[in-house]
């Protein structure tokens, strides 16, 4: 698990596993619905990134996302 403390560091994660993955900005723009641009102002920690674009990336490149609270646990879960 890896921690992350802003959109930099979310950005660096994403560009290191597309890579990984073998896939251009193109590519995973392309299977995620979204521009080139938007993959670009992601891996480069733009700040205004719409939730909606993290999640269709995280989703392509197989990313799960927790979070961690010790209130969550008595949250109801859908």
């Amino acid at each position: 698990m890896v921690e992350i403390f802003g959109s930099k560091d979310l950005g660096n994660i994403i560009r290191d596993l597309r890579k990984r993955a073998g896939l251009s900005q193109d590519a995973l723009a392309e299977l995620a619905g979204l521009s080139r641009t938007a993959v670009q102002a992601l891996e480069g920690g733009k700040e205004t990134c719409k939730l909606i674009t993290v999640f269709k990336v995280v989703k392509i490149l197989n990313i799960h996302v927790h979070l961690s609270h010790p209130l969550i646990r008595d949250m109801p879960h859908e």
